[in-house]
């Protein structure tokens, strides 16, 4: 590899290909930078895609960004990467318009391949893809759908992750009459307690949503197209169904060329490297780790992309950055209620081998006699032996983000219950409260580490 102009090739133009092309340059400004994409445009926003179906983004449209193209960033849009020959140090490239392939040459690649929709293995599901059963991924699909939405009474949407939930909101704000459902109890059960995961389900209620969480789906059925559900037995007459049941990362390129994965997730170091030499990969295609534990974690968040990809590009022009793994930070907007977490849940600290205490206050986010105030409640988590902050959760009208971004940050500087009960929090009461809910709930958890410490 020239050390002076060092050549690197970056397969997708998502987050995490766009970001490791600029920490690329920013290394080593002499960089050659060069971006394989299946689109025919640069790049969207896919977090956006539930909002402009319900119709707060006005357009698909504005979803949509362009990349400038420098004299060391070139970007090959309507290109798919087919075949990677990592003895030979370059990958075979088809252009989706004409037909040609050509073979180009690399010193580093980077793979940000990125995921796809998962179809669950349920009777129907594969027959009727396209027939009435939507996968939304795209600004195109979410445009497709928010078109058939528009058409219809009645819709069933698999899967109560974020991403779901949100699309069931903005469908039902577009008179929709939505079911609901998820095999596992109960919502986010990667990121809520029970006890917390109780709220969103009864804000969803609220909402008109019929809610099927802990009843998976039985079957999609129809003749020419769908016509109805089956959920835990009932069936259930739908015009339509929304997949949102998760995503499998896109690793055949890497598979091909040799690369180690795991549970269906291309594997790396620290330093975003695979087993292959001079191949990276970020993003949602890989396994990384959890920062608390260093425990294998795959966490599909543009923030995560965001970062891997700063390590990855970094090193791929020259650099020796490391990783630091991930918290699975998120907030996500459902209805009237922010919901956010970061760390580990009580029962995925019990998995990882933590012994746990937690605190919660259910309280106001301002003074109560403050026009505005509103109902919040934050979950703190913390090891029972050491009383080091393991994670925390916040669900309410808002203000729940900045609570659990002061967490993130604690559990990354090792922080205990204590240590972050003394943490100086701004106040006015048009804004917060003096007694923050989040130093209420850490008080709560620190005094049954106190008891559970005077039981011993």
């Amino acid at each position: 590899m020239s050390q002076d102009a060092p050549k690197v090739l970056i397969v997708g133009l998502g987050t995490g290909g766009l970001y490791a092309s600029r920490a690329a340059q920013r290394f080593n400004r002499k960089t050659q930078i060069t971006i394989i994409e299946k689109r025919e445009y640069h790049m969207f926003s896919p977090c956006g895609i539930p909002y402009a179906i319900e119709g707060v983004v006005s357009s698909f449209e504005e979803l949509k960004h362009s990349v400038p193209t420098t004299r060391t960033l070139q970007i090959r849009l309507s290109h798919k990467a087919i075949e990677v020959d990592a003895k030979g140090k370059k990958v075979k490239v088809k252009n989706l318009e004409t037909g040609a392939e050509e073979w180009l040459d690399y010193d580093k690649l980077i793979l940000a391949t990125g995921s796809r929709s998962k179809i669950l293995p349920v009777p129907g599901a594969k027959e009727f893809l396209g027939k009435g059963i939507y996968v939304v991924t795209t600004p195109e699909e979410g445009e497709t759908l928010r078109d058939i939405a528009l058409k219809s009474k009645t819709a069933a949407v698999i899967g109560g992750g974020a991403i779901g939930m949100e699309i069931a909101l903005a469908l039902k704000h577009l008179e929709v009459d939505v079911h609901i459902t998820k095999r596992s109890e109960p919502s986010l059960p990667r990121n809520l307690d029970p006890d917390m995961g109780k709220i969103l389900t009864e804000h969803l209620l609220e909402k008109g949503l019929n809610i099927y969480f802990g009843k998976g789906i039985d079957s999609i059925n129809g003749t020419d197209k769908v016509e109805s559900v089956t959920i835990a037995g009932e069936v259930i007459p739908v015009d339509f169904v929304v997949m949102a049941a998760g995503i499998d990362s896109n690793i055949d390129l890497a598979e091909k060329a040799g690369i180690k994965s795991e549970r269906g997730s291309i594997k790396t170091n620290k330093k975003m490297e695979t087993n292959v030499p001079d191949i990276y990969a970020i993003g949602d295609n890989c396994w990384t780790h959890n920062m608390i534990d260093d425990s294998p974690a795959r966490t599909a968040l543009a923030t995560t992309a965001y970062r891997q990809a700063m390590v990855a590009g970094a090193n791929a022009a020259g650099g020796d950055k490391e990783y630091e793994g991930t918290l699975g930070t998120f907030v996500t907007s459902v209805g009237d209620f922010e919901v956010s977490a970061t760390g580990y849940n009580t029962s995925m600290a019990e998995a990882a081998g933590f012994k746990v205490i937690s605190g919660r206050a259910n309280t106001m986010n301002k003074p109560n006699w403050i026009p505005g105030a509103k109902n919040i409640s934050v979950k703190i988590v913390a090891d029972a032996e050491t009383g080091r902050l393991l994670g925390a959760q916040s669900i309410g009208a808002e203000g729940t983000d900045w609570r659990i971004n002061m967490v993130a940050l604690g559990i990354r500087k090792g922080l205990t219950l204590e240590e972050f009960a003394s943490v100086e929090l701004a106040y006015c009461p048009p804004v917060s409260e003096l007694y923050d809910p989040l130093l209420m709930a850490t008080d709560v958890a620190l005094r049954r580490l106190a008891g559970a410490k005077r039981r011993r």
